[in-house]
């Protein structure tokens, strides 16, 4: 019989009050969703894009790394080893000069070093070591590094970095480089280094400083050193005795006596430089945690930040596209070098693409592919530089050279290194419960968005969540339900984390709140929500911060309201077409009502409005409902294409179904259209409506419509009218009129509209930004340049162009037009 598993609820990351839903602490960000390495959260409550750093310090971050190993052992970053006074040995990588590791006095010279392990395999330039000002330097030392390699039967190989064989009695900062140990290609530069060692050569030990009497006895016990008592001859030549023969000397003999305060060689720092931050480790590590390595071996030995283990790359397949190696970072860095890294049998051909993620019109990623490379030197350290730019994937093939069966092709690593904040990193807030349904009225933050960053903030909700359930062993691999339930005793099993999911019947993510204190609009009210941010930036140096976010809550207008909308398939993109879409208020107790309602959709085309009716199914299926519109209420056609209407009265109860007709025109593959309730005394309140049954006189349940336009070109042909137009000022023939039209496109856009002469040169700027950019445009020209003076009279050509995704290639087209006075 199997007992209940003991479970972990994740449904934290927010708090819920009587008015709103707040999230401003550091606990709450920790639990929202975001790819990993790709933000961070700060002390203070702030959530921000990770910082990807150029020459670090590895050694202090060195005990964030964990990464598992064969046999179910994990290599934490840290103190490795040390030979004396090893509860001290952590402040050497605390960052604090104030801090330190003395060697205990009474332990073997020998035993005077510390290990330090880095966590991870790193491309090390340079060691610092940093005397406490607060104590001596060590006499004589030595600092070596190991790239880790090694067994049991075979210990650990160390080079030499730097050694002082001189008696060091004054300096406190030394700096060493590295220098490779193996041959590198030309402008690469650092060694792989995992592991640092600190070893005294040797000390002065109790002669470490000589002092005067009244300052040796004012010294505690342990910190006295040695005292050296002489003999006077008559000639004053000073020789060494004992304490006892000293005092039996008559007092003309007694030569002088020498005090010395016990040596106290204390390290501060012990710091590692390297080239930057490894995105690929901070990434992967913990992906790599949580599945098993054989589920891509290739992927987890090349990305667990170890270079002693390697794993051979097959010949990418051009035929079947596959063999090669993908890894996604999860979100876009900013990147100008890859560096591939083998402990033995390099790679003797191969091939980087990278990608910052956008997609074709098709789907599929777009890529820049680097340039073909060859290895013949068997370098087992290859780099690829690039200018700074955004990268979410990168790709290596790995290439056939000449065919032979001793080419080679192993990789141990796989990094990536680069400056700057993460250009686009979104997080996902767990979902929110209510409890019972509440209206979400408005949504405020406060956060910074500095000149080139931004931030966007979106909403869904709903009435359903699922149960996600995921089942892990004792050492914490995520293992299947069937698993988990085989493993014998309890207290062998793992813990069971339960993650809620958004269920049937949530909205999309909503529109981008532009301003703090919009509108809350997602539909409402309902059970469930959740709240999504995006933070970016196009300048490396820049970010945008998020301290807090609240969605704030009140009674509903109407306890739920239901829309569908007719036809929703079948209908011809660009054409003219009649819709319905019918509307069902549920009042409960309580309900303040409604007295206006707003009918949109997601296309620029405006909604015209035929008719609106209300009352029951059957009343409005005979056409012998009441009309409203044309009629007692009041109609506002708005600028962004939508209309209002406003009731003469509250709607505050009642049993009516209510009958839109209107027309418009659709450009994109699903059109969403929508309607919001609104009331005059309540003016921060937005109710939208939910998708689902409004009764019988549409069978659709859906408020999206569903148009083929795959085989309609993303920008139709530039219409000019007129062709030929005379700017002469006298009101006649004065303008010309660019129309075009766009489909398939969502999301907000910059559409490049420019005027050029037939020499290339624009003369006349007219781009303009749009929300939603699918549907006709109309750009107006005056005949002037960007002066504002007027051209000369010839053929000009006209060009509107726009990018299908976000950083991919033009999609354009283009016309002339005649300017004659």
């Amino acid at each position: 019989m199997l007992t209940h598993p003991p479970t972990l609820n994740a449904q934290t990351g927010y708090r819920l009050t009587r008015d709103e839903v707040v999230i401003d602490q550091a606990a709450h960000w920790a639990e929202w969703e975001a790819p990993i390495g790709a933000h961070v959260v700060a002390a203070e409550g702030a959530v921000l894009p990770r910082f990807l750093r150029r020459d670090i310090n590895a050694a202090l971050n060195a005990m964030e790394f964990e990464t598992p190993e064969a046999g179910g052992d994990t290599l934490v970053g840290g103190i490795r080893r040390a030979g004396s006074s090893a509860v001290q040995t952590p402040f050497i990588m605390d960052g604090d000069q104030d801090s330190y590791w003395e060697p205990d006095q009474t332990d073997p010279l020998k035993d005077w070093f510390v290990d330090v392990e880095l966590g991870r395999s790193v491309i090390a330039k340079r060691v610092a070591v940093r005397f406490a000002q607060a104590g001596d330097p060590f006499l004589k030392f030595r600092v070596l590094l190991s790239d880790g390699r090694g067994h049991p039967e075979r210990p650990l190989k160390f080079f030499r970095v730097g050694q002082v064989t001189y008696p060091n009695k004054t300096e406190r900062e030394f700096s060493f480089e590295v220098r490779p140990q193996r041959p590198l290609p030309a402008g690469v530069e650092g060694e792989v280094a995992q592991i640092v060692r600190f070893q005294a050569l040797a000390s002065d030990s109790t002669r470490g400083e000589e002092v005067d009497r009244a300052a040796y006895e004012a010294l505690p016990p342990a910190y006295q050193g040695t005292v050296e008592y002489f003999r006077q001859t008559v000639i004053g030549r000073q020789i060494l005795i004992d304490e006892q023969t000293h005092r039996d000397l008559p007092e003309e003999e007694r030569g002088q006596v020498r005090y010395f305060r016990r040596e106290r060689p204390r390290l501060a720092e012990l710091e590692v430089h390297t080239i930057g931050d490894n995105v690929v480790n901070l990434t992967q590590r913990l992906r790599n945690r949580d599945v098993s390595i054989f589920d891509n071996i290739l992927l987890s030995l090349a990305t667990d930040g170890l270079f002693r283990s390697f794993y051979p790359l097959r010949i990418y397949d051009s035929v079947r596209d596959r063999n090669q190696l993908l890894v996604d970072l999860g979100a876009r860095f900013w990147l100008d070098r890859v560096r591939l890294v083998t402990a033995e049998g390099p790679l003797s051909a191969y091939q980087l693409r990278i990608s910052d993620g956008s997609l074709d019109p098709d789907g599929s990623l777009l890529w820049e592919a680097l340039e073909e490379r060859q290895n013949r030197e068997s370098f087992l350290q290859l780099e690829e530089q690039f200018p700074l730019r955004e990268v979410r994937y990168l790709e290596l093939r790995r290439l056939e050279l000449v065919g032979e069966l001793s080419e080679t092709g192993n990789l141990s690593e796989i990094q990536a290194y680069g400056e700057g904040y993460v250009s686009d990193v979104a997080l996902e807030s767990p979902v929110i419960r209510l409890g019972r349904p509440r209206i979400f009225s408005a949504v405020e933050w406060d956060g910074d968005q500095p000149p080139g960053t931004q931030l966007e903030i979106r909403t869904r909700s709903g009435d359903e969540v699922i149960e996600e359930r995921r089942y892990f062993d004792v050492v914490g691999q995520e293992i299947s339900q069937e698993e988990w339930e085989a493993i014998r005793y309890e207290k062998n099993r793992g813990e069971v984390i339960v993650r809620e999911i958004p269920g049937a019947g949530w909205s999309n993510w909503s529109a981008v709140y532009l301003t703090s204190g919009e509108p809350f609009k997602s539909p409402s009210p309902r059970r469930f929500a959740q709240a999504q941010i995006r933070l970016l930036t196009q300048e490396p140096l820049r970010t945008a911060q998020m301290r807090s976010l609240r969605l704030k809550l009140a009674p509903p207008l109407v306890d739920q309201t239901f829309a569908e909308v007719w036809p929703i398939d079948g209908v011809e993109p660009g054409a003219e077409q009649l819709f319905s879409m019918y509307i069902r208020p549920v009042f409960g107790p309580g309900n303040s009502g409604f007295d206006r309602i707003r009918l949109h959709s997601s296309s620029s085309v405006p909604i015209e409005l035929v008719s609106f009716r209300q009352g029951s199914e059957a009343q409005l299926r005979v056409g012998t409902g009441q009309e409203l519109w044309p009629g007692p209420l009041e109609l506002a056609r708005l600028e962004d294409g939508s209309v209002e209407l406003a009731f003469p009265a509250p709607v505050a109860g009642g049993r009516l179904l209510y009958e839109a007709r209107f027309r418009t025109r659709v450009f994109l593959s699903g059109t969403t259209f929508g309607a919001e309730l609104k009331r005059a005394t309540r003016p921060e309140i937005v109710q939208a409506v939910s998708e689902g049954d409004a009764g019988s006189l549409a069978a659709s349940q859906s408020l999206v419509v569903v148009a083929d336009v795959e085989n309609f070109p993303l920008l139709d042909r530039v219409r000019l009218q007129p062709q030929v137009f005379t700017p002469n000022g006298d009101g006649l023939n004065d303008q010309a009129e660019i129309r075009f039209t766009i489909y398939r496109l969502i999301r907000e856009r910059r559409i490049d509209v420019g005027i050029y002469d037939l020499s290339g040169r624009k003369v006349r700027e007219l781009s303009l930004r749009r929300e939603n950019p699918s549907g006709d445009h109309a750009v107006i020209w005056d005949g002037r340049d960007d002066t504002g003076a007027l051209v000369r009279p010839g053929t000009y050509l006209v060009r509107v162009a726009f990018a299908a995704d976000v950083g991919a290639g033009k999609t354009q087209a283009a016309s002339l037009v005649g300017v004659v006075y």
